[in-house]
C-alpha cells in the first residue's frame, strides 16, 4: 500500500492557499493571490524586442514589467525540427516559461516547449523520445523506450514518465493525445493574437500536486465545495468540505505553526542535533550540528548516525521551503569515503520523492555536500515574508 499524501486547498481573504503533507507532515505549501497568475509553465506568445549576438539570447516582451531572457540556442533535438529558428527583433515567437521573474531578472523562456502530464512529458517542437532518469532498470527503460516511440508515432516529441510503468497502456496513450490537442488549440489562433498574450495557462497548483505525486501515494484531495468542479481526475480521491470543516483540517494539521517553524533559521532534530539553514541570493547553506548523544551502534560512527538521522528532515525543509539554484550541505565531518559514500546515497533516497529535478553533485574537496535543484516559483520564506526596512532583511542591527 503505498504511502498516503493529504492536499488540502482553502481560501481566505481574496488568496488561495494549498498545503501538501504526508502524515501530518507539511512537505510543500503555496499561497497566492486570487488574481495573480503563476508564469511557470505558462504558454505564451511574446514580441521579441531585442536580439543580443554576443550574448546569444533575446529578450522578450511577453507583457509583464521586465522582458523575458530566451536563449538563441536551444535543444539539438528542437533545432533538428525547426532549423536555425532565428530570432528577430519585432517578430513573433511562442515560448514558454521554465523559471518566473525573480527580483530584477525577467522570466527565463525557451521555444522547447514542454507540457507535463502524470505520465508523459510531450514536446511539440521536438520529435526527441527519451525516459525519465527515475527509470534505472535496463528492462524498464527499454520498455519505456518503445512505449514512448510508440505514443509519439514521429509527430512530437516525449518524454515517459516513472509513471506511465504502472499504467494502463491505453491510459498513457490516451494522455499523450489529450496534451498534444491542448497544444494544437493554444496554437490554432496565433495569426489572430496580439502579442503579447497568454495561449495556455498551467493548471492550479492543488492539480499539479495531485499529478505529480499521484502515480507514487495515495492521494486525497481536500476542497471547499464550490472548488469542486476544478478537482484534477489524476487518481486523486477527492472530497469536499464546507469552509468551517477546511478550517478545522488546516488547525488539525497544524500547517500554521509548521510554516512558522520553516521560516526559522535553526531546525531542532531529535537527540539534540539541530540544522541551521541559511538563504541567500546566490546559493543556500544547510550546516549540520552535533546533539548531545556520546555513543553510536556497533560498527558505526557517531557522525555517520546522526548525519543519517538529520537526512530525512534535510530532504523535508529543502521542498517545504523551496530551496533552489546551488544548495550547499555541510554534515558533520567524516574521513571515512565509505561512511560519505553511505551518507551521499541515504540523501540521494530521500530527494527521490521531490517532484522537483534535484541533482547530487557529491562532496567537494572543502568536505561540503554540493546539489542543484531547479528553480519552480519562489521560496516560503519570500511568499511568507519581507524584508526589513531596517536592516534589508539581513537580520542584525547596524551598531555604526
Amino acid at each position: 500500500m503505498p504511502d498516503r499524501m493529504q492536499i488540502l486547498v482553502r481560501k481566505t481573504d481574496g488568496r488561495t492557499e494549498t498545503a501538501l503533507l504526508q502524515n501530518g507532515s507539511l512537505w510543500a505549501y503555496d499561497r497566492r493571490e486570487d488574481e495573480a497568475s503563476e508564469l511557470v509553465g505558462a504558454l505564451l506568445l511574446g514580441r521579441v524586442e531585442r536580439v543580443l549576438p554576443d550574448v546569444k539570447a533575446a529578450f522578450v516582451d511577453i507583457g509583464r514589467k521586465l522582458n523575458g531572457f530566451l536563449p538563441i540556442r536551444e535543444s539539438d533535438s528542437f533545432h533538428a525540427q525547426n532549423g536555425k529558428a532565428p530570432l528577430i527583433t519585432g517578430n513573433d515567437v511562442i515560448v514558454q516559461v521554465k523559471k518566473d521573474e525573480k527580483g530584477g531578472k525577467g522570466a527565463f523562456l525557451t521555444r522547447d516547449v514542454a507540457l507535463p502530464g502524470q505520465y508523459v512529458l510531450l514536446m511539440p517542437m521536438s520529435r526527441f523520445v527519451g525516459v525519465s532518469k527515475r527509470i534505472t532498470d535496463p528492462a524498464e527503460h527499454t520498455a519505456a523506450k518503445a512505449l514512448g516511440k510508440a505514443v509519439a508515432d514521429g509527430r512530437f516529441g516525449v518524454i515517459v514518465r516513472h509513471a506511465a510503468l504502472f499504467a494502463r497502456r491505453e491510459d498513457v496513450f490516451s494522455e499523450a493525445e489529450e496534451l498534444f490537442l491542448r497544444w494544437q488549440e493554444a496554437t490554432a489562433h496565433v495569426a489572430a493574437v496580439k502579442a503579447p498574450a497568454v495561449l495556455l495557462q498551467e493548471s492550479p497548483f492543488h492539480r499539479i500536486l495531485a499529478r505529480d505525486y499521484a502515480a507514487r501515494y495515495a492521494v486525497e484531495l481536500h476542497l471547499c465545495r464550490q472548488e469542486h468542479a476544478n478537482a484534477p481526475d489524476e487518481g486523486a480521491e477527492t472530497h469536499q468540505h464546507t469552509t468551517v470543516e477546511m478550517d478545522a483540517l488546516w488547525q488539525g494539521n497544524r500547517v500554521q505553526q509548521q510554516l512558522k517553524d520553516a521560516l526559522s533559521r535553526r531546525v531542532p532534530l531529535p537527540g539534540g542535533a539541530s540544522l541551521i539553514i541559511d538563504e541567500r541570493e546566490a546559493l543556500h547553506t544547510i550546516d549540520v550540528n552535533s546533539g548531545g548523544n556520546v555513543s553510536a551502534p556497533e560498527g558505526m560512527s557517531l557522525a555517520l548516525q546522526q548525519n543519517l538521522q538529520a537526512i530525512p528532515e534535510i530532504a523535508r525543509q529543502i521542498r517545504l521551503r523551496n530551496l533552489s539554484g546551488i544548495l550547499l550541505i555541510d554534515f558533520i565531518d567524516m574521513d571515512d569515503p565509505a561512511e560519505k559514500a553511505q551518507v551521499a546515497n541515504a540523501l540521494e533516497e530521500a530527494l527521490s520523492g521531490d517532484r522537483i529535478k534535484t541533482v547530487l553533485h557529491g562532496f567537494t574537496s572543502l568536505g561540503l555536500m554540493e546539489l542543484t535543484r531547479k528553480r519552480t516559483g519562489a521560496t516560503l520564506r519570500e511568499m511568507l515574508t519581507q524584508p526589513c526596512s531596517h536592516c534589508g532583511g539581513t537580520g542584525s542591527t547596524n551598531l555604526l
